[in-house]
Formats: structure tokens, C-alpha cells, sequence
């Protein structure tokens, strides 16, 4: 298997952080906090062959909300298969905003993700799990039974976004599209407005004014009438309706503090995504094979999403190119996929 290839940059970064990262071990410093580190130095061992090739890892999961854990696991499966490394899975724990009993939330997603089909689970009973903080310390060494075990590795994707086009086939196909309603006749667009815990004196920074967001909204009629589409534009997010006053006003129809599970099946399954600045839209989007506009966030975009400004503009030309190879955005994909499955694959032409 061909490694994947890390820039010489990103090379003489690990390199720097890894004396960096000496130098706290050897002032007793907290080293298990630099967790993009160990995931950046983990590729460079695997890659020199200082790690085994097919040495196991997993996720350890985290406390957060459902987006950012997804982007865990997602990370983790990705970085296995760019190193050669084996992804073991570790299930879904803790997860944040649990309506009720938290088992029962951490189990609604991780049956809803399905990041454990047709691979290892971890065994508690034999496996040895390590993390890697403490390998790389020298605490403990590697044996035949060891996990290496990562918060996340997030360090590959954050850096080489497409490297995330490996996987996106596999993370669609495990996902569950259950209970799903149904526009077949008309183009869904799925608009996410992250509220609830953003505002503009609350998480500013991922936060985005609902005229911006509308801004947006409202360029999606030229693209669509011109390809004479009739679509739909559902509108999800937290709070009162009146607040939401500008969508309604577009004829959008508005799903607000609607269960989370049901919403990420809503927005995987659009044919267009439009995103927030938000790892729970930017989970979706990994899932979903429709056309994603994607707002400018911490996550960098792939190269086939297209991005938006903050005043609402984007690439119309690049939408309208977009959807015409999606199947609802042009009816001789689809008719044509009835007979030829692969056709359906188009909005994915750069996956592996």
C-alpha cells in the first residue's frame, strides 16, 4: 500500500513539534493535550516504518455534541487508510445535548453513523489499548494485542481536506437513511442556521446573521429556474419562529428544534446542502451524495464543494454545473440510473 504523501512543510512541522513536544515531557509538562501532534507524528512513524504497517488504532471518542464526535470517528477511519494503519471501532459513549438517558442517545447515533460495520470492534476482554501519548512517551510498548488509541485525527483532514474523498463512499454507504420523508418530485435543498449555542455575543465566531444566511437563499432561484427545477427549501435550526421570519418569507418551510438524529438524516439526504459553521452540517455533507455550499469554518472545504461568501455570494455557474450532473437536477441521470446504478455516482466523480 502507497502512503499518503505529506508535504515536505508538513514534514519539518512534526518535526518541530516533536522537539517541542520533547522538551514538555522533559519539563513534566501536561503532553496529552497535544493531540494533533500525536496523530501528525503517528503518520510520520508510519510512513518511515518506526510503526508497523497495519498496526490497530481507534477512536477514543469524545464529551462534545454529535458533529464533532462524527468528525472523531471520521477522522480516525480516514487516517487508517491513508497510513495503512487498521481501524478498530470503539462505540459511541458520551455525547452532548442528550435529551434523555445518554446511553440510549449514544446508541440513537451510533447506530445512526454505522462507523463499526464489517470492521474490528475493540475487545475489552483481550485487546490492549494504548494511547498514544503514553507510546510515545515510552510508558508503554506495542505488543500483537495493542490499540493505539487517538482522540481524533483531525491533523490529516484539517490540513489535506480531500484526502477525506477516500472514505466518502464508505461513510455514505454505512449511514442509515431511515424514516425518511419524501419530495421525489421536486429538488430539496436543506439549509442548516446554527443557533441554540452561537449568537453575536455567544460563540461569535461561528456564529452568522440570519441576513447572510438569507443572502444566500435567495441566489438559489436563477440557478434552479434556469435548469427548470421545482424544489423545496427546508430550513433547520433552534428557536422561536419569529425570529425566523425572513425564511418563511421566502417560502421556506421551517423545522426548528426538531430531534437531532431526524435533522442530520435531513441534511445528509438533501440534493443540495447548505452549510453553517458547523461540524454537525459538516458531518452531513461527508455523508451526503447531493451538491454541498459550504460556509467558510475551522473544517476546510473539499475541492468540489462550493464556497460562499459572508454577503451570500457563490458560484452559480459552478451550482448550476454541479446539479446538472446530480440525478434530480438532471432527469436523463436519472431515467439513465434506473439501468446503470454507477450513474448515481456522479455528484462523487473525484471519491476512490
Amino acid at each position: 500500500m502507497t502512503m499518503f504523501p505529506v508535504s515536505r512543510r508538513h514534514k519539518w512541522e512534526n518535526f518541530a513539534r516533536r522537539h517541542w513536544y520533547g522538551f514538555k515531557l522533559f519539563a513534566r509538562q501536561n503532553v496529552k493535550v497535544d493531540k494533533n501532534f500525536f496523530a501528525s507524528d503517528a503518520a510520520m512513524r508510519l510512513t518511515a516504518g518506526m510503526l508497523p504497517k497495519g498496526v490497530r488504532i481507534t477512536c477514543a471518542g469524545r464529551s462534545d455534541g454529535a458533529g464533532m464526535q462524527a468528525l472523531a470517528y471520521m477522522s480516525t477511519i480516514n487516517f487508517a487508510k491513508a497510513f495503512g494503519a487498521v481501524y478498530v471501532h470503539s462505540p459511541f459513549s458520551l455525547v452532548d445535548h442528550a435529551p434523555g438517558d445518554m446511553r440510549q442517545w449514544a446508541a440513537a447515533w451510533e447506530g445512526q453513523f454505522n462507523f463499526g460495520q464489517g470492521v474490528q470492534k475493540l475487545d475489552h476482554a483481550s485487546d490492549i489499548v494504548v494511547d498514544y501519548a503514553d507510546y510515545l512517551s515510552g510508558k508503554h510498548k506495542l505488543c500483537a494485542r495493542s490499540v493505539l488509541r487517538f482522540q481524533q485525527c483531525w491533523w490529516l483532514n484539517r490540513r489535506y481536506p480531500d484526502s477525506f474523498q477516500a472514505c466518502l463512499r464508505t461513510f455514505g454507504e454505512r449511514f442509515r437513511h431511515i424514516d425518511q420523508a419524501s419530495d421525489s418530485d421536486r429538488l430539496v435543498v436543506a439549509v442548516h442556521v446554527r443557533r441554540g449555542d452561537v449568537a453575536n455575543d455567544l460563540n461569535a465566531a461561528r456564529f452568522t446573521p440570519n441576513t447572510n444566511i438569507v443572502a444566500r437563499i435567495a441566489r438559489l432561484p436563477r440557478v434552479l429556474a434556469a435548469l427548470k427545477l421545482d424544489y423545496v427549501v427546508d430550513v433547520y435550526s433552534q428557536g422561536d419562529p419569529d425570529a425566523f421570519e425572513a425564511f418563511s418569507q421566502l417560502g421556506c418551510r421551517l423545522h426548528l428544534d426538531a430531534d437531532a438524529v431526524w435533522t442530520m438524516r435531513r441534511l445528509a439526504k438533501a440534493d443540495v446542502l447548505v452549510m453553517a459553521k458547523s461540524s454537525f452540517s459538516y458531518a452531513a455533507a461527508l455523508v451526503s451524495p447531493g451538491v454541498k455550499i459550504y460556509e467558510p469554518t475551522f473544517n476546510p472545504p473539499l475541492s468540489d464543494w462550493i464556497i460562499a461568501r459572508r454577503d451570500g455570494w457563490f458560484d452559480e455557474a459552478l451550482l448550476k454545473r454541479q446539479l446538472w450532473r446530480h440525478p434530480r437536477g438532471n432527469p436523463a441521470i436519472a431515467i439513465s440510473s434506473l439501468f446503470a446504478p454507477s450513474l448515481v455516482d456522479a455528484p462523487r466523480e473525484t471519491t476512490a
